[in-house]
């Protein structure tokens, strides 16, 4: 995945520039969803992975799916990951380009898993933590993992806090074998 990431960063700053300039932010982030949905759909990456299928061609589809949505900013942006052979990283193209949109809009994305369901005033207490110490809005998803027995591991990025019971009996066993 680093591979594509590193492929996909150039295609995703220039779009981001391009919105930032344009003042579009927002509307790039669905467009770029929008393709990164065509290249994930099964039957559509078959055609962008055929050799035999010209380069134009494949920028087609995504015209033909997208429809007046694709606008020649887009198509520009398209031709040349296609000229590149690089359409496959749309997926990746999308998520570095929203980590730039976020960082831009002083946003940062966090990941909890928790092991039940928090409560309301569980979310507010984390989320205003987590506001405070990074000095930026906190978007947080969720997600129930039973595995983690009791508490709760964030990530953000690099940065992790694994409070679960799971990881701390993993640590105590670790000690006890030594």
């Amino acid at each position: 995945m680093a591979d594509t990431l590193t492929i996909a960063r150039p295609y995703a700053e220039a779009a981001f520039e391009h919105a930032k300039a344009n003042d579009a932010l927002a509307q790039w982030s669905d467009l770029l969803a929008a393709l990164a949905a065509i290249v994930e759909d099964e039957a559509a990456l078959k055609v962008i992975k055929n050799p035999e299928i010209s380069k134009a061609d494949k920028v087609k589809l995504f015209a033909e799916v997208l429809g007046d949505d694709l606008s020649e900013d887009a198509r520009n942006l398209l031709q040349v990951m296609a000229d590149n052979d690089r359409l496959t990283v749309l997926p990746d193209v999308v998520r570095v380009y929203e980590s730039l949109r976020a960082a831009a809009e002083n946003r940062i994305a966090a990941e909890a898993r928790t092991a039940m369901e928090p409560t309301a005033e569980q979310k507010e207490t984390l989320e205003a933590a987590l506001k405070r110490k990074f000095n930026a809005d906190i978007e947080v998803n969720y997600t129930v993992d039973p595995d983690l027995i009791a508490g709760m591991a964030v990530r953000i990025g690099d940065w992790v806090v694994d409070g679960s019971a799971r990881t701390q009996l993993d640590k105590l066993r670790a000690a006890i074998a030594q």
